[in-house]
């Protein structure tokens, strides 16, 4: 009797070995690093910045839809015929380094709304803007930024009052500068090859695409990092000032397309190759889907504490490196 139990306490006692030792590798295997990882550890290598301005834009209308570029690059839009309060817009990524910023603002007619049709501007067309600063060095205390600069579409008045001026035009369209200070100073898109007189461009663009959905679709994350590492880099440089809780949240909004239960790519929408930085970005815009990249793909995300599929349509601009002929993720 005594034997048998002693065999069957031997028998616990490599059973509970062995479960330890799987519960020890299974902790080991999930405390590796997988290559989107290589991103998070970008905020490590920080840069003590004695100022961290952070520049915003908002953009606020009635009578018409818009679109706000910066430096060639669609920073908002908005196609809804509701007006919208408190969406400032973060565009530290999109600014190189300090100077001249350029800003153009595009509007357009409503079309059918109900059983009318505004195929044009009207006098009742309104738009203005804001851009300001804030310093993430210093505590956030509400209200507490700068204005750099406002603007409002053209009046009969002059003044930020009065009836458009621009009327019976489908679409307007104005370009202004402001002046920004920032304390880097990014490559990016400044010394890329112009592409603006490629005659096969749109077959470039597409073998891109077609390139990039397989990755996705593939879930090949090793691939997927090793494309968007630069851009990502630059961004932790500008827009997150090497902020660790900012770009943990974005390293897991890309884990989470890379670990969910449905990834779809889509068919490319039909589009337009739109250009911008002089000329030395380029990336393709729907014409299905108002505001939105022609390049989207189906996933889970999480939404009031369910799972819900979404369609993410992020815009994706490509450049060519000074002195490559092939195109690369630059934002």
């Amino acid at each position: 009797m005594k034997l048998t139990r002693t065999i069957l306490l031997l028998i616990i006692a490599a059973i509970t070995i062995v479960a330890c030792g799987q519960e020890n590798k299974n902790n080991k295997a999930s405390m590796k690093k997988r290559p989107i990882d290589k991103i998070l550890e970008l905020h490590k290598q920080k840069i003590n910045y004695t100022s961290m301005p952070q520049y915003f834009i908002e953009g606020h209308q009635s009578g018409c839809y818009y679109e706000i570029y910066v430096n060639g690059f669609l920073v908002f839009n908005h196609y809804k015929n509701v007006g919208l309060a408190n969406h400032a817009i973060p565009i530290n990524s999109v600014i190189l380094k300090s100077g001249t910023q350029r800003v153009t603002v595009k509007l357009f007619a409503l079309g059918k709304i109900g059983d009318k049709e505004y195929p044009t501007l009207q006098s009742n067309t309104r738009f203005r803007l804001k851009i300001f600063k804030r310093d993430k060095a210093t505590p956030w205390e509400g209200l507490d930024y700068d204005v750099v600069k406002e603007y409002f579409a053209p009046t009969t008045t002059g003044k930020d009052t009065g009836s458009f001026k621009n009327v019976g035009v489908p679409m307007f369209e104005e370009t202004f500068t402001f002046e920004a200070e920032v304390p880097y100073e990014l490559t990016g898109w400044s010394e890329s090859e112009d592409l603006s007189n490629e005659e096969d461009l749109e077959k470039q663009v597409l073998l891109f695409f077609k390139n990039y959905s397989e990755i996705i679709q593939n879930i090949d994350e090793e691939k997927w990092v090793e494309m968007v590492f630069q851009s990502e880099k630059e961004q932790i440089h500008s827009t997150d000032y090497f902020g660790k809780e900012e770009v943990e949240k974005r390293v897991n909004e890309y884990k989470n397309t890379f670990d969910n239960e449905i990834l779809e790519v889509q068919p490319l929408d039909k589009y337009k190759i739109i250009l911008g930085a002089e000329g030395r970005v380029v990336s393709l815009k729907s014409i299905e889907r108002k505001g939105k990249s022609a390049f989207s793909f189906i996933q889970n995300i999480d939404y009031n504490g369910r799972r819900v599929k979404s369609r993410s349509s992020r815009y994706l601009y490509l450049h060519k490196p000074k002195g490559s002929n092939k195109l690369e993720i630059i934002r």
